[in-house]
């Protein structure tokens, strides 16, 4: 029996001796911190910007697109009503700034109606389809500025750029 009990303490030893203790020191090394990559640097080219008639239509049928979305929210959030909303702003005011002054001034009535109706919607917390005034609002402004604004009545009165 001690011979039985020597010879598993001796191949016990044998294998911690020969497999080491490699994995635990390897536990207690720092390691090297990773090397930073280095930037690559490009020349700044210096862009024209698209002539205004081009503009305008961009921001015309971007602004399309989030009235739309804003028109037809049937299930989406408050969150999302607010983004909609704040981006056909942003376009309505960047198509305003291509307009002659008399016509930029009628857009500007359908710019603060937009802008009346997003404060509803932040002051109440709500989506646009629970109120009926915010939801004919924005209908009314999307009819309206398809009517009258759209790029084919209004290429005449786009600003020339100097």
């Amino acid at each position: 029996m001690f011979t039985n009990f020597l010879k598993i303490i001796l191949i016990a030893a044998m294998v911690i001796g020969l497999t080491g203790c490699g994995e635990l020191a390897r536990k207690f090394i720092r390691k090297s911190p990773p090397k930073k990559e280095e930037y690559a640097f490009y020349q700044v080219e210096e862009y024209k910007a698209k002539p205004a008639p081009q503009r305008y239509q961009n921001h015309y049928i971007l602004w399309h697109n989030w009235q739309t979305e804003l028109v037809r929210s049937e299930g989406t959030s408050y969150s999302r009503d607010i983004m909609s909303a704040n981006e056909a702003l942003k376009h309505l005011t960047s198509m305003r700034d291509l307009l002659t002054d008399e016509q930029a001034k009628k857009l500007d009535l359908q710019i603060t109606d937009l802008v009346s109706v997003i404060g509803d919607i932040q002051k109440r917390h709500e989506c646009v389809k629970d109120s009926v005034s915010n939801r004919r609002t924005v209908e009314r402004i999307e009819r309206i500025v398809l009517d009258e604004f759209s790029y084919r009545r209004m290429h005449k009165y786009i600003k020339v750029e100097d």
